[in-house]
């Protein structure tokens, strides 16, 4: 339970179904184009190849007007997971925290655990507990610190609704150690699909071309997502067909990809393709 709010017991989605997950990125430095996103790249790719779908990833500043309000947002969508990376850190703009309290409508609380944890870590470097180092052991009532084991700022987790919330942080080695000692395991257990791709390079046919047959071939496999990526021009045509799908099993899931890929050969082929698999 966090406040007033009762939770639901965890559960897995059922066999085939996908996780939902919701991804919201904090800092002005995204927004402003001096940093690029790539935690939210590398959890994405992380999260679908355990079966999960990650279904919007949001940018916010370093505001607690904006963090809340991305994260109301996203639990009146009520996905499986949300995760927010980002402003866990000792400084003024650093409002993930106070914004998670906003949003789920608790207060901030000084956790004995969390502080256990930052004062370990500042005791270990011969440093005292200052205003600012506590303040990262501030967490909403009901919520559990997760150990940062790279970093000093411990990570949040929390559940409203059925909906897991984990705060990490923006440093993305802290980031990284935490999703994969904390998050992946806990996601990985509630997912009930798998996920697959098949790569091809089609030669010869330029896109405009191809889109007719594309269109043909994905009205008989419903299931599975096709996406075409050009890699040279209409005059010189290389392009790189990219097939995706979620099953309940990896038997499904290969026949699925198996006979898409079948059909999408047979058919660039016939309209003078030169198919070959792989990677460009």
């Amino acid at each position: 339970m966090v406040g007033n709010q009762e939770v639901t017991p965890e559960s897995g989605p059922g066999k085939g179904r996908r996780l939902e997950i919701e991804i919201i990125s904090s800092g002005r430095e995204l927004l402003i184009g001096k940093t690029v996103n790539t935690n939210a790249a590398w959890m994405a790719s992380r999260l679908t190849w355990i079966g999960a779908s990650v279904t919007r990833i949001v940018v916010v500043g370093d505001s607690v007007q904006e963090i809340s309000g991305a994260i109301i947002e996203t639990l009146a969508r009520r996905p499986a997971a949300l995760i927010i990376t980002g402003g866990l850190g000792p400084t003024y703009d650093d409002m993930t925290v106070e914004a998670l309290a906003s949003a789920l409508r608790v207060p901030n609380a000084l956790n004995e655990e969390a502080l256990r944890m930052v004062s370990e870590k500042y005791s270990a470097m011969g440093l005292p507990m200052a205003p600012q180092r506590i303040k990262m052991a501030y967490l909403p009532i009901g919520a559990e610190p997760i150990r940062n084991d790279v970093g000093t700022a411990p990570g949040v987790s929390a559940e409203l609704m059925g909906t897991r919330i984990f705060c990490l942080p923006g440093v993305p080695r802290e980031m990284k150690a935490m999703f994969e000692s904390s998050v992946l395991p806990a996601l990985s257990k509630r997912s009930g699909a798998v996920y697959g791709e098949r790569t091809l390079l089609l030669e010869r046919v330029p896109e405009s071309t191809l889109a007719s047959v594309i269109d043909e071939v994905r009205r008989l496999h419903p299931n599975v997502y096709f996406k075409s990526h050009p890699k040279g021009s209409e005059a010189l045509p290389l392009i790189e067909m990219h097939l995706s799908a979620y099953a309940p099993d990896a038997d499904s899931l290969s026949k699925a990809l198996d006979s898409a890929e079948g059909e999408l050969i047979s058919a660039a082929r016939q309209i003078g393709a030169l198919v070959r698999r792989g990677c460009a």
